[in-house]
This record gives C-alpha cells, sequence and structure tokens, in this order.
C-alpha cells in the first residue's frame, strides 16, 4: 500500500470499522447508564430500610370504644417521608399523607385488629402492618 492510500484509510475508516465503533460506543454507554442507575442511592435503597408499625398506647373512651396511637419507626431515619395509615387494612388509606408517624384511631373494644402504615418518598413507598387486640373496657 502506498503512502497516499495509506493517509486515506486513516482519515476515512471503512464502513464496517465505523460501524463497530458506534456500536461499541452504544454498548459502552448503555453500561455505564446500568453503572450509575445501579450505583446511585435512592429513597429507600443503601443502606437498606426497615420501616415498624407498633401500638404505643390504648385507653378506653367509657362504652365501648378505645382510643389506640398507633406509632411508626424507619431505621435508618429519613427525612421528606409522610406517613398514611390505613386503620383497618382494607387497602383504603384512611389519613392524609403526614411528617407526623403517630396518629390516634378509636376501635371498639375486645376486637383483633390489623392496621397498616404506608410510608412515601417521593415514588417510592414502603409499608408495614402490626396486629393487635383492643381493650376491655367496663361500661
Amino acid at each position: 500500500m502506498d503512502q497516499q492510500a495509506r493517509k486515506l484509510c486513516l482519515q476515512q475508516p471503512s464502513k464496517g470499522k465505523h460501524q463497530m465503533n458506534n456500536k461499541s460506543k452504544i454498548i459502552g454507554a448503555f453500561l455505564a447508564l446500568v453503572l450509575i442507575a445501579v450505583a446511585v442511592p435512592t429513597a429507600f435503597t443503601a443502606p437498606a430500610v426497615t420501616l415498624t408499625a407498633s401500638v404505643v398506647d390504648q385507653q378506653c373512651q367509657g362504652g365501648d370504644f378505645v382510643n389506640v396511637t398507633l406509632t411508626a419507626a424507619l431505621n435508618p431515619a429519613r427525612s421528606g417521608v409522610t406517613y398514611a395509615w390505613d386503620f383497618d387494612n382494607d387497602g383504603v388509606l384512611d389519613t392524609e399523607p403526614s411528617s407526623d408517624p403517630t396518629v390516634s384511631h378509636a376501635y371498639p373494644d375486645e376486637v383483633s385488629v390489623t392496621a397498616r402504615v404506608q410510608v412515601t418518598k417521593g415514588r417510592r413507598s414502603i409499608s408495614d402492618t402490626v396486629t393487635f387486640g383492643t381493650l376491655r373496657c367496663e361500661n
């Protein structure tokens, strides 16, 4: 190959080689995006977040009703989250989202109840349930 032909080959890569370079660039860009997506922590990832719902207190309210105070705790704690409660675990949130994890609700006495809390940050959420029996109240 003469000097003129070599110069032309170096300036203008062959079609097959050019396509391979584009494929390599696309694959490299895809892999970089995958690595970035895996490495960037989100609301409830890295480290893992644990949500615990619990009963804080029960007080008879006269008659056959018990005022139950429920709370939730995230470990590790997160800022900018909201808590919403489903008092009878029927899939419908009974409270508006709030930054306060503690709520109170009146239940009949002597019943078994499962309540669910849902914690949300942005588009991500996590939930937990707590099952408990209410007190027996004297009339």
